[in-house]
């Protein structure tokens, strides 16, 4: 089974909302997330692929409990990286530190065809170790896991590559979780 998230949720009415990062433009990563996830989730649907996601309605913790991954599980958790400056520029793929070959595998494969679809860096697949948090909770689930900083929402290069290509983007990342889902 596929399971598709959205790492912010800036929509929610009924829980507090999370915008997650905010750049200079007042841009929220919240909405990007969910803007993101509901395109790859599209192209799922219309691929006839059948998946779970989260709503606008759930904080990670009740996604997280509702969710059942197990040894067949894809897992995606879309992101938009931030920095203070506006220059980092890239994508990166985030996995758990006891990630197998098909973790790394699946992480490589969204980050670079992120990068190259957006022609933008590729800042790799990197350990959860290395991120802000140092410890993911969307890693403890089971499955082929990938946490993805699509890129800098803080960077009006990255950005604007993204809203050109993030249809294209959508139909490849649906392709690759229908790949993975298949493997296993």
């Amino acid at each position: 089974m596929i399971f598709a998230s959205a790492g912010h949720h800036s929509k929610a009415t009924k829980i507090k909302q999370d915008p997650g990062a905010v750049n200079k433009d007042g841009v929220k990563e919240g909405d990007l997330t969910i803007e993101f996830r509901d395109l790859v989730c599209k192209e799922l649907t219309a691929k006839g692929v059948k998946f779970i996601t989260d709503t606008n309605e759930e904080n990670l913790a009740a996604y997280l409990q509702k969710i059942q991954t197990g040894n067949g599980s894809v897992v995606v958790e879309y992101h938009f990286d931030a920095n203070d400056k506006p220059t980092p520029t890239g994508t990166t793929g985030l996995i758990e530190g006891e990630a197998d070959r098909l973790d790394r595998a699946f992480a490589k494969e969204l980050t670079d065809a992120t990068a190259n679809i957006l022609g933008i860096k590729n800042r790799g697949v990197i350990d959860e170790s290395q991120s802000h948090r140092g410890r993911l909770g969307l890693m403890r689930e089971e499955g082929i896991i990938c946490l993805m900083e699509i890129c800098f929402i803080t960077n009006p290069d990255d950005l604007k590559a993204y809203h050109a290509n993030k249809h294209k983007l959508a139909k490849i990342h649906a392709d690759i979780l229908i790949k993975y889902e298949n493997m296993i």
